[in-house]
């Protein structure tokens, strides 16, 4: 089939939105692509797309075990033989996946996977078509927490053809996207990008003396609209969650210290709508495609400009009206610093530091939010009038 059969039969859609069709076609010409689209976009379509118009099998790499189940569980209800394999995956349970491998049109795994010897025996029988790093940006985490991101060209270098190899991310700056060509050593990538802004959003910064009491007063008027609030520590998402319980408001909670069956569990009622509001760390929502979240708050300031983009960009993935709104108190910097603190690495430390006081700016600033941000990302815009606070203040 070709990809506009593709698209029609396993996903609905008559067409392609630019440049979902261009980035399709470079890679099916053999180039090395650099995908650069907003949250909600629709990246993951691309490479699903391209993973069944060729022969063999894609690997997709991804960052997070919620991200890859969330996926795969769509795509096996479009009736796409894909599979994951993670380390929620017992030995018996991957071994079936091993043995399977050549029924397989798309494979999730994380970076670690690719340097294991017994994957490396088994996927060295098979056609790889195609590689896929989603989620691109968090190569970076290569120079901190997840060494194995920087080694997946090594990978890609014991194979005995290489494949076709995508990234795609919704925030890079020029520096991000230079690192994820260094990173993957890829060979003249086509670099695609459009702009970031999300004008259905509307910006603002709020600077409440008591955070709890404004986040209770805010969703209780929007109570029938779904919404996450987001936390820099997992102590800060279980204190709000036991808070709102007892004011009487029924939400969710999710970190990377629950158990994975409560994880599960709470991604899926949020998804499905059975409750409305999500409290949690940045361990949610990445990749996952929930369209009608109406505001997402930050109540403390995540650790970049990356972040928080990545976060806000949640909200309203359909292009309806939505919120995105970030908690300021000087406060909340100190808790950013100590995380700093533990790195280290003068360099990373250095760039960590330099991303915070961006984020601080961006929190200070009189200007337009959204022209604030484009900028950051080295992308032009006029003010959005009406669209983020300070230009509502001012009546632009």
């Amino acid at each position: 089939m070709d990809k506009y059969s593709v698209l029609k039969t396993y996903f609905g859609y008559e067409n392609f939105k630019y440049p979902q069709d261009r980035i399709i076609d470079e890679v099916l010409a053999n180039y090395d692509v650099i995908a650069v689209l907003p949250t909600g976009f629709g990246k993951s379509v691309i490479f699903q797309v391209l993973a069944l118009m060729q022969e063999g099998i894609s690997i997709i790499i991804s960052p997070l075990i919620a991200l890859m189940q969330d996926q795969v569980h769509k795509l096996k209800a479009k009736g796409v033989p894909a599979v994951y394999i993670n380390s929620n995956l017992d030995s018996r349970e991957q071994m079936s996946i091993y043995r399977n491998l050549s029924s397989l049109k798309i494979l999730y795994l994380s970076p670690e996977r690719l340097e294991s010897k017994i994957f490396l025996a088994h996927i060295s029988k098979v056609k790889i078509s195609m590689v896929v790093v989603d989620e691109a940006h968090t190569i970076l985490w290569a120079e901190g927490f997840r060494l194995s991101f920087g080694q997946i060209h090594s990978f890609i270098e014991t194979l005995s053809v290489r494949p076709r190899l995508l990234a795609l991310t919704a925030t890079a700056t020029p520096g991000t996207i230079e690192k994820i060509h260094s990173y993957l050593k890829m060979v003249h990538p086509k670099v695609i990008e459009i702009p970031m802004d999300r004008p259905n959003l509307f910006y603002k910064v709020e600077t409440p003396k008591n955070k709890l009491q404004y986040l209770k007063n805010y969703i209780l008027h929007h109570k029938n609209e779904k919404g996450i609030i987001y936390c820099l520590t997992r102590r800060e998402v279980e204190n709000l969650h036991q808070s709102f319980l007892e004011f009487g408001i029924s939400n969710l909670y999710y970190h990377g210290g629950l158990a994975r069956e409560e994880r599960e569990i709470n991604q899926a009622q949020f998804s499905n709508g059975q409750c409305n509001l999500m409290i949690c760390t940045n361990a949610f929502g990445m990749g996952i495609d929930i369209p009608d979240i109406r505001y997402v708050i930050e109540y403390s300031i995540p650790q970049s400009i990356e972040d928080l983009v990545q976060q806000l960009g949640r909200a309203s993935r359909d292009g309806a009206y939505g919120e995105g709104i970030l908690l300021f108190s000087f406060q909340d910097i100190k808790t950013v610093q100590y995380f700093i603190e533990q790195q280290e690495d003068k360099k990373i430390k250095k760039e960590a530091i330099r991303k915070l006081d961006a984020l601080v700016e961006y929190c200070l600033t009189k200007s337009c939010r959204h022209q604030w941000m484009s900028s950051y990302f080295h992308n032009s815009l006029v003010s959005c009038k009406t669209k983020c606070d300070n230009c509502k203040k001012k009546g632009r």
